[in-house]
């Protein structure tokens, strides 16, 4: 072997042995900890509760491309609306330039290889979205803010015997309030149920120090809290910010007028 090649031989092989080297190339950069965690856990059901612009999008689509080199895998990606399931769509595909893979059919939502895998992006408010047999993985992103019963959990509740017995799941989102079945996964978390919880803010991550400084002065209080740092509040939509709400609560007792 030449010496010239033997350098990309040798970045080929640590990919072949190494999923956290295989993440690092597919996503362009040096993956953060929970990334490898959430891109290599062997959980069949994973919660992701991540802030906003994090690396969460890139990690899905990762794990995407990560299947579709099963031969006759099925992978299915969820999202509320139609542009959110079309950036996942995009970034699975930017990704999988870098692959060997080779893509036999595309369509607006899905992708074909040639050993008979396939990707498939949709909104949730798609008609099509039931009825696909035996799916390996399925990816439901933005899960807080899905819409129906529940707080998304009759779509969930439609989706998921799609899955086959070893299939695997992600629910990934940002934070929006406590009255959706994305928050229930952390707030009824048990011992030993299974999942897989990552809780990522956006404040413990170096690289996006300075985004976050910038969202900590142009977001209100609560929206810092929910958006950067994750947190579960009361309500994900209140009209009025809850710091204001907190600060302007009496810590006295209630003084009763005289009649």
């Amino acid at each position: 072997m030449p010496f010239d090649a033997l350098i990309p031989w040798c970045a080929e092989l640590e990919r072949s042995l190494d999923p956290a080297a295989r993440l690092r190339h597919w996503i362009g950069h040096e993956p953060d900890p929970w990334q490898i965690a959430a891109f290599t856990t062997q959980a069949t059901e994973v919660a992701l509760r991540v802030g906003r612009q994090a690396g969460k999008t890139s990690v899905l689509a990762a794990r995407s491309v990560e299947e579709l080199h099963i031969p006759e895998s099925l992978t299915i990606c969820v999202a509320p609306a139609e542009r959110q399931a079309k950036i996942i769509a995009r970034e699975i595909g930017r990704q999988l330039k870098r692959t060997d893979l080779v893509i036999t059919r595309s369509t607006l939502t899905e992708l074909e290889m040639s050993n008979g895998a396939r990707v498939v992006a949709l909104p949730s408010t798609s008609n099509t979205i039931r009825g696909y047999p035996s799916v390996s993985c399925l990816i439901i992103d933005e899960c807080a803010f899905l819409q129906g019963e529940g707080g998304g959990e009759d779509l969930i509740a439609g989706v998921l015997p799609m899955l086959t017995e070893k299939g695997q799941v992600y629910f990934s989102s940002t934070p929006a309030g406590k009255n959706n079945y994305f928050a229930r996964l952390f707030l009824d978390a048990k011992p030993g149920d299974g999942v897989h919880r990552i809780v990522v803010k956006g404040t413990d991550i170096p690289r996006l120090k300075d985004k976050v400084e910038r969202m900590r002065r142009t977001l209100s209080a609560t929206k810092f809290r929910q958006e950067i740092e994750c947190e579960l509040l009361s309500d994900g939509t209140s009209y009025f910010d809850l710091s204001i709400i907190e600060n302007a609560t009496s810590t006295e007792g209630a003084i009763c007028p005289k009649m």
